[in-house]
């Protein structure tokens, strides 16, 4: 599935539903502590290149083990270092069809090739078929996102270990991006499968996409050897710094969880009665979806200020917002049905009549 807008987030204004950001900046409470830490840092210093006050900080919040974790510039730098420390020309990388994007551009950058498995429309896939597909295929790598993007469909921990257990030789790289907004994850799995790697990221739940700060998550010999693939100073000292403020507040974050998980049932609730379009139960803070009318919808939207992120295939993917962003985009779009109904109406009555042959 190819994107139709491209994957850069260059819109800064208007309601932007494109990008799945939270839709709320940091508190005040949190900018002066940022403000005041900004205070200590030594400038014409290089940045803590193993960040270790980042990880420590980040250990106890997520109840693992520093040597379990490798921080990197956002979570796309470790998943484009664990397909370079693993694949190359000829091997070949295996996830889904759908799935996140710069799987293929890391894979083509090391001369990779990428296998896809189709999933169904919703974004559901049987485990099973999956492994026999790889296995019948001979695969070198598995990278997935859990919950997927873009549909937003979530494998249970129970059908995550099949895989992982079904391909014990190679890596096996769940993606969780968005794993705040779901129930499960397979963090804690890695003592468990030598093969297993989990990234994540404090670009969505932790609404820090500016700083760009990610984690990979694996057993301690995995982690050990990843280092030796990692540029130095990859993650700037400022970004250290702001991370750490707001992982000390997760509390606060795990509020906000909660109410974009209500939103989302809201939106969710609204959209399907739409009888245009076809939407699909989310695990993430987005809403996936498809529709004949999905290019017209999307120029609609864009014409009163709300950008969504939309596919070649008449999909599309909506970012939950706040409750006001997402009250609104309900009500364009259910006076886009009334206008769609509307053209449809004109049409009929605007085809020529048949001449009746007695």
């Amino acid at each position: 599935m190819k994107q139709t807008i491209m994957y850069e987030t260059n819109q800064k204004a208007g309601c932007l539903l494109h990008a799945n950001e939270l839709p709320w900046n940091i508190s005040e409470e949190m900018r002066q502590e940022i403000i005041n830490a900004i205070a200590t840092l030594e400038f014409q210093r290089y940045p803590d290149t193993e960040c270790t006050q980042l990880i420590k900080t980040y250990c106890e919040v997520a109840s693992l083990f520093e040597k379990q974790v490798l921080a990197g510039n956002g979570s796309d730098e470790l998943l484009g270092l664990l397909i370079g420390a693993y694949l190359g020309k000829g091997k070949t990388l295996y996830t889904l069809s759908p799935d996140f994007s710069m799987y293929d551009y890391y894979a083509g950058m090391y001369e990779a090739k990428v296998l896809k498995f189709k999933t169904r429309e919703d974004g559901s896939y049987s485990v099973n078929d999956f492994v026999e597909f790889g296995r019948r295929n001979q695969v070198d790598m598995i990278m997935l996102s859990n919950p997927n993007n873009p549909t937003g469909f979530a494998l249970s921990n129970a059908k995550l270990r099949i895989i992982a257990a079904a391909f014990p030789r190679i890596p096996v790289v769940i993606d969780e991006a968005y794993g705040e907004f779901y129930e499960e994850s397979m963090r804690k799995e890695v003592e468990c499968y030598p093969n297993l790697y989990v990234t994540r990221t404090l670009s969505k739940a932790y609404g820090l996409a500016s700083m760009r700060i990610g984690f990979v998550i694996s057993n301690s010999k995995n982690i050990e050897a990843l280092k030796k693939y990692k540029a130095p100073y990859s993650v700037n000292a400022l970004s250290q710094l702001v991370a750490c403020v707001a992982l000390c507040h997760a509390k606060e974050y795990q509020a906000y969880v909660e109410i974009i998980k209500q939103e989302r049932e809201k939106l969710y609730q609204g959209l399907r009665k739409l009888s245009f379009l076809q939407v699909f139960r989310s695990s993430a803070n987005y809403i996936y979806g498809k529709s004949k009318q999905a290019s017209k919808l999307i120029v609609y939207l864009q014409e009163h200020g709300v950008i969504i992120r939309s596919y070649e295939d008449d999909s599309f993917r909506i970012t939950i917002g706040s409750a006001k962003q997402n009250k609104y985009l309900l009500a364009l779009c259910e006076a886009f049905e009334k206008e769609v109904g509307k053209c449809d109406m004109q049409q009929k009555s605007e085809r020529p009549k048949k001449p009746i042959f007695k």
